[in-house]
């Protein structure tokens, strides 16, 4: 009988020291079992290694060195990277949700196609990433780095990019409803057939920016620069522009239309355009 619990209890120790050893047995577990939830990495070099698919959900990778880590299809759920090096990394599909990603460095990576939703990355180098169809809504990305990445039909639906003052970035087709962009600087930035209804663009600087096709309805344009933009097909319908005035240019409107500040927004249909 003593024998057995005797058994017991060093299997439990055994477990445990494997649950919470150090940093190289839970590398080896995360590489054997391709699960670390909650684990604790500060600090852990795990470049250059094949992590796809992994569980690494409310890990601590904070200061981690992920540089060309292959992390397509990781779970990263509420993950703390906060200034972890994740350069060249594999990120596709990857999902972010609620992750900490203040001031990490994640230039160059591949995030094709991750999911980002709500996570802060504040002051994080997304310099020259793919980040195409990534799905950042209600991020916050104010004083992000953003030059030269492409977000090519990327969802930004309510993220917070206030104060953007990188070079042009390509934002085709994205989607930034809601998405607060006050006194950004996106001075010749790309942002063709881009959805910016109620967008915050307020003391923006949009000068030469190529906004050709884009839908602007709604949106809150009071005190920005347009100077030399493209606005060809733009729809301007109920968007505050420059000098405060609210615009009709694209609307479509059937019936009485009520352009009170607090209406204006509301009604949009199919009979009388203006232009």
């Amino acid at each position: 009988m003593k024998i057995k619990v005797l058994m017991t209890v060093l299997l439990l120790i055994l477990v445990l020291s494997f649950m919470n050893g150090s940093k190289s047995d839970l590398k080896t577990r995360l590489l054997m079992t391709r699960e670390c939830i909650g684990c604790y990495l500060e600090n852990a070099d795990l470049q250059q290694l094949d992590l796809e698919g992994v569980n690494l959900e409310n890990a601590n990778l904070k200061h981690a060195n992920l540089h060309e880590t292959k992390l397509n299809k990781a779970n990263l759920k509420n993950a703390n990277l906060q200034q972890a090096r994740l350069t060249d990394a594999q990120l596709k599909q990857a999902n972010f949700t609620k992750a900490n990603l203040f001031e990490a460095n994640l230039s160059k990576s591949n995030l094709e196609e991750a999911i980002l939703q709500e996570a802060n990355l504040i002051n994080a180098n997304l310099e020259k990433s793919i980040m195409k169809k990534a799905d950042f809504r209600q991020a916050l990305l104010t004083g992000s780095k953003l030059c030269n990445a492409n977000l090519e039909g990327a969802n930004l639906e309510k993220a917070d990019l206030s104060t953007y003052q990188e070079l042009p970035t390509l934002l085709n087709r994205v989607n930034l409803k809601k998405a607060t962009l006050k006194q950004s600087n996106l001075e010749s930035a790309w942002l063709v057939k881009a959805r910016l209804t109620e967008a915050n663009l307020q003391d923006s600087n949009l000068t030469y920016a190529n906004l050709k096709g884009a839908n602007l309805a709604g949106a809150n344009l009071k005190q920005s620069k347009l100077n030399y933009a493209i606005l060809d097909q733009v729809n301007f319908c109920g968007t505050i522009m420059g000098n405060g005035a609210i615009s009709l240019k694209g609307c479509s409107v059937q019936g009485i239309y009520d352009f009170s500040p607090i209406n204006y927004r509301k009604y949009y249909s199919i009979s009388r355009r203006f232009n």
